[in-house]
């Protein structure tokens, strides 16, 4: 029997929940937190930390991160970390696969853990605990880290945490009895929902990515999706799966505002509420503080002369011809798939390989094949 998949010629599920890093989406947040785990990887600063509200992406982005770790860097990765600190040593040591007594106490799993990380630092090894989920550990166990980061050498750190959660862990490690490891962050990020134009890319990346990139979606629909999910991934991901089936079972090949508001009664969803009003006042606010502010200083150095702006050389300009311009992470046509562009998008050209052009398109960076790009006239 023919399913959805086959029916769309897509060559696997580009909606599937379970995060796929062959699937991950580089929107702004998501460059920023991914970057802030990269600048950890790269210094030997002790901990840092990933804030946002289920189904922002916060898993996808710690798995791109790990798919892309050197040989020389081993992690534990712990989920759903109610643990003592004793569970918590022990979780750990299991991760890495030390064997421990079972009647081993703190202090006897500290100490393995400690030879452990000695050993591997002599083997010019990196190591990595990644905690998911962390909003769910005790204060105690908490503490406990941040006592186990305090383990060097006398130049490096022998060990880096990361520490991803729900605003409920920025809660708690505002806390007083977190201060000292509040202190020893020095890398967090805040993952937000995409904004309504990254949904959109969103979408159509995921699509082609699959394999198809050709599914028409009305305008209409992209709208209604944003009203029931206002950007969130793991509820885009839910509504355009039910669409997809919906538009299958009617044996057509796009996707309607009708089709969403058929996926969303059938998963039960809302529309949130309509924020245009908050979004008036935010921009009116904003606009009459600059203007006072601007009266202010006018009225106050009347007498300073204006400094003249020099401009800055404008970068070149080159719009893609063909419908569909994939973006690849390197200069190769091999490379990775970063994004998609759309016939007629305006590129920033940041430096010119060869065949290629490393191009800025919105908050996006990587490599197009420039004999598919060309003056706006084309």
């Amino acid at each position: 029997m023919e399913s959805y998949i086959q029916f769309f010629a897509l060559k696997d599920n580009p909606f599937r929940i379970t995060p796929d890093v062959d699937f991950f989406f580089m929107s702004s947040v998501h460059q920023e937190a991914l970057g802030s785990l990269e600048f950890l990887l790269e210094s030997e600063e002790g901990f840092a930390v990933i804030i946002g509200e289920p189904g922002t992406g916060k898993t996808i982005t710690i798995r791109k991160f790990i798919s892309q770790l050197p040989d020389n860097v081993e992690y534990a990765y712990i989920l759903f970390p109610n643990l003592s600190p004793e569970e918590m040593f022990r979780a750990i040591l299991e991760d890495f696969g030390i064997d421990i007594d079972d009647t081993a106490t703190k202090n006897k799993l500290f100490s393995a853990l400690r030879e452990f990380l000695i050993k591997k630092k002599k083997e010019g090894k990196k190591i990595f605990i990644i905690i998911d989920e962390a909003q769910n550990l005790p204060v105690d166990t908490l503490e406990e880290l941040r006592i186990l980061s305090n383990l060097e050498t006398d130049k490096e750190k022998l060990i880096q945490i990361i520490l991803l959660g729900q605003p409920e862990l920025e809660n708690k490690l505002n806390s007083d009895a977190l201060r000292q490891l509040k202190q020893r962050i020095t890398v967090m990020s805040r993952l937000n929902n995409l904004t309504e134009n990254e949904l959109i890319d969103y979408i159509n990346y995921r699509l082609a990515k699959a394999g198809n990139s050709t599914i028409r979606i009305t305008n209409s629909a992209y709208k209604e999706i944003f009203k029931y999910t206002h950007g969130n991934l793991r509820q885009i991901n839910q509504i355009m799966e039910r669409a997809l089936m919906a538009a299958f079972v009617k044996n057509k090949h796009g996707i309607d505002k009708e089709d969403i508001i058929e996926a969303a009664i059938s998963l039960g969803m809302s529309k949130k509420g309509d924020r245009k009003s908050v979004y008036f006042v935010l921009v009116l606010t904003a606009v009459l503080t600059v203007s006072i502010l601007s009266a202010y200083y006018f009225l106050k150095k009347p007498s300073e002369p204006v400094k003249k702006i020099e401009k800055k050389s404008a970068l070149e300009k080159v719009y893609v011809i063909p419908n569909r311009l994939n973006v690849r992470l390197n200069p190769d046509k091999n490379s990775e798939i970063v994004y998609v562009l759309k016939k007629g998008d305006s590129l920033e050209v940041l430096k010119k390989e060869g065949n290629w052009y490393k191009i800025r398109y919105k908050n996006i960076t990587g490599w197009v094949n420039k004999n598919f790009t060309g003056p706006q006239n084309e």
